[in-house]
Formats: C-alpha cells, sequence, structure tokens
C-alpha cells in the first residue's frame, strides 16, 4: 500500500465546518473530486505519453462511511473506485479528519491509501513518476473540498464521480 497525507486549514469554526460535512458528505466529496481529477489529467499529459489522457481518463464511484467523533474532532471514512478497467486504475481508501484549530479555524487532514494496479510494474511506475500524480490529485481534492466547505457548500466545478 502506498500512503499520502496532506492537511489544510479552513478560516471557519469546527463546529461550521462540521456541519458543512453532515449536511452532504457524498456531495462535497464528489465535487471535489471533479476538480481533481481534470488537474490529474493535465499533469498526466505534462509527464507521459501523448495518449495517456484519453486512455487514463475514467468516471469514478465514491463510497462514503458514516461520520464518527474521534478524541479532538471528527473522521469521515471514504473511497472511490474506477466503473470501468478496474485493473488500470488504484482502488483508493482514505480517511478525512476534521478537528478545532483554535476558536475560529479547523483543520482538515487527509490521509489515504492506494495499491498500483499491474503487480510489479505498476509499483515501480507509481514510485518513479504515478505518485507524484496521485499527490498532486488529491492536494487538489482537498482544496478543492475546503474551498467548498469555507463557502458553506459544494466546491466548484461539475460533479464527474458518482457518489454512492
Amino acid at each position: 500500500m502506498v500512503f499520502v497525507q496532506d492537511f489544510q486549514v479552513v478560516e471557519d469554526p469546527y463546529e461550521e465546518v462540521l456541519s458543512q460535512l453532515r449536511r452532504d458528505p457524498a456531495g462535497l466529496l464528489g465535487d471535489a473530486l471533479g476538480a481533481a481529477q481534470r488537474e490529474g489529467e493535465r499533469l498526466r499529459a505534462r509527464v507521459g505519453p501523448r495518449s495517456w489522457p484519453a486512455v487514463l481518463a475514467k468516471t469514478v464511484e465514491v463510497h462514503v462511511g458514516p461520520l464518527r467523533p474521534v478524541a479532538d474532532g471528527t473522521v469521515l471514512s471514504f473511497g472511490w473506485a474506477s466503473r470501468g478497467a478496474a485493473s488500470l486504475f488504484p482502488l483508493l481508501d482514505a480517511d478525512l479528519e476534521v478537528a478545532p484549530l483554535g476558536s475560529g479555524e479547523t483543520q482538515v487532514t487527509l490521509r489515504a491509501r492506494y495499491e498500483p494496479p499491474g503487480g510489479a510494474l505498476g509499483r515501480r511506475a507509481d514510485e518513479l513518476l504515478l505518485h507524484r500524480v496521485a499527490e498532486s490529485t488529491l492536494r487538489v481534492f482537498l482544496s478543492r473540498l475546503c474551498e467548498g466547505l469555507e463557502r458553506g457548500g459544494s466546491a466548484p466545478g461539475a460533479r464527474s464521480a458518482r457518489a454512492v
């Protein structure tokens, strides 16, 4: 398994951020994922063969678990999987943790795990290149998600994922 982690600070109180997350977690995740997928495809196009964007374009299903309290905040477990060509794309398993950071800010932390597809060759490609694509994609995902939480609604862009 490959581990990726990032965090951002939302300039809203914890209770407000948690309220937004409770309202429509699948919608927030789906909207943020659409923006992240577009950025991931642009990055692949810059670093990979010309045929990669069309070959690697995909639609994913987002699976959202229940919100659960933890010592200092709340965690939302979720994952996504490709709707087609599952053997070509990694399954992602992640936790999104929101925690108070002072009286008016909230820290949003994303911890994700994935197994590169394609056996030994896929793991090597991930080590050389694709892990950077994954990190960038998840960073954009977290950024768009936090933008949506700060605005009290969904992230910019149309949904390109089907939330389940």
